[in-house]
């Protein structure tokens, strides 16, 4: 299982997600996605993005008490607009079960 996964946009971009931990997220903002499976086939069941990834943990934490197996991924993204525009598309490519643009 790789610490990395590799999700697709509407777009056809690709987005690199590293794995982490509710208790490593950091202050700074990004976007985060809750997964099952692996890169190619995996089905996304949360994903969303935030200024500070840190005060998703509420959610990511049910989000995986709710899905035994499941994982999170970050993606690091400051800008606001980048992370805003990446959201977008990855919903869109994606279609997860659920989504939060903005977790603040």
């Amino acid at each position: 299982m790789s610490d990395f996964v590799d999700v697709p946009g509407a777009s056809g971009a690709q987005y690199r997600f590293r794995r982490a931990t509710p208790a490593d997220l950091p202050p700074t903002a990004g976007n985060l996605l809750v997964a099952t499976g692996q890169s190619g086939r995996l089905k996304v069941l949360f994903c969303g993005a935030a200024r500070s990834l840190a005060r998703a943990a509420p959610v990511v934490g049910d989000t995986l008490k709710a899905h035994r197996g499941a994982r999170l991924y970050v993606r690091l993204n400051v800008a606001r607009a980048t992370r805003e525009a990446e959201h977008a598309d990855i919903v869109a490519g994606v279609s997860p079960a659920a989504e939060a643009a903005d977790l603040d």
